[in-house]
């Protein structure tokens, strides 16, 4: 063959010339594969649920918080920054760890626990068999493939229950810290109040109760009392008024100050009854727009796909050998020419 004939004459040629070995390796290929397919090759059968994420799941922000900014429909489809997050939590290693252990998948797969690399083994095989995938509709698809139509439903609908106990328990315990925090910050402010409550009870003590009425009261009847030429009432009025200018600026600081720990303790509280709402009651984080069933029909393998590559597979093979041995021959052939 020269160089450039490289056509499909030719190959249609070498197929011709070696229509026998080729139509033996076609039988041989087929009923091989379709052996391996039937009796070696596990069926599988498909289940598979779709969700939307929520918008939010808070209780108190959602419902209790009044004029909130980012106050959220609880009755409205999350978009793609919330299904972005619950695909995060869904692909999270504690939903797979609960999964594996609730179903006991080692047992299933036959992984033996004793092995070094068991956990590796089992990930990949999880990884194979079950797919969570965003949709073009922002919805999110978990499908789960098994020998066990039952076990796949089971294990798709399973990760509806653990997402919403994932999710909690992750906002839970952020949620306890807060309350710590807000419980410490409470107990300083009450320290505090009780501090400046005693030092105002010490200036009532010397009369001062509120130093602006105070002041302007005492000032009236002063001036009246100079007005009226009463002398013992004008000094007396005198002592008290310099008694307020002597300790009333000190209590009206006292007071300013806790006006503002009351304000900031009631801040708090609210807070603090917030979080403990959001502790106490829960929303769920989906809306779940279809759940899983046993499938009738398996989904894998395709039995007619399997053997169909495998004989492309195998014939390509074989005419790219007898090319290159037809080749060899021609070479060998105007050699000796």
């Amino acid at each position: 063959m020269k160089e450039g004939n490289f056509n499909f004459l030719w190959l249609l040629k070498i197929c011709t010339n070696n229509i026998k070995l080729l139509s033996m390796i076609f039988i041989l290929t087929l009923l091989s594969t379709s052996v391996i397919v039937v009796f070696f090759v596990d069926s599988k059968f498909e289940s598979s649920v779709i969700i939307y994420p929520t918008t939010t799941s808070s209780v108190s922000q959602a419902l209790l918080v009044e004029h909130n900014p980012y106050r959220k429909d609880v009755l409205e489809f999350g978009e793609e920054e919330q299904a972005e997050e619950l695909l995060q939590i869904l692909n999270s290693d504690a939903i797979r760890d609960s999964i594996i252990n609730k179903f006991n998948l080692y047992n299933h797969y036959g992984i033996n626990l004793k092995d070094n690399f068991h956990k590796t083994t089992i990930n990949t095989i999880y990884d194979g068999l079950i797919k969570i995938k965003k949709t073009q509709f922002n919805s999110i698809k978990i499908t789960v493939l098994d020998t066990s139509p039952q076990l796949a439903a089971d294990i798709a609908n399973s990760y509806l229950d653990f997402m919403d106990s994932v999710i909690n328990s992750i906002r839970q315990e952020r949620a306890t810290q807060s309350l710590d925090i807000l419980d410490a910050r409470k107990r300083i402010l009450y320290n505090q109040r009780n501090n400046v409550q005693d030092s105002l009870s010490i200036y009532r003590s010397y009369g001062v109760l509120s130093s602006t009425a105070q002041i302007e009261r005492l000032t009236e009847q002063y001036a009246l009392s100079l007005s009226q030429n009463n002398i013992l009432g004008s000094k007396k009025l005198k002592l008290e008024l310099n008694n307020l200018a002597q300790y009333a600026g000190m209590h009206d600081v006292l007071l300013r100050k806790s006006h503002k720990i009351e304000e900031e303790l009631m801040s708090i509280q609210f807070e603090f009854d917030r979080v403990s709402i959001d502790i106490n009651y829960t929303l769920e984080n989906k809306f779940v727009i279809n759940k899983a069933y046993p499938a009738d029909k398996k989904s894998y393998p395709v039995r007619w796909l399997v053997v169909l590559s495998a004989l492309l597979s195998v014939l390509t093979f074989t005419i790219f050998i007898l090319s290159i041995l037809d080749s060899i021959r021609n070479v060998n052939n105007e050699q000796l020419q």
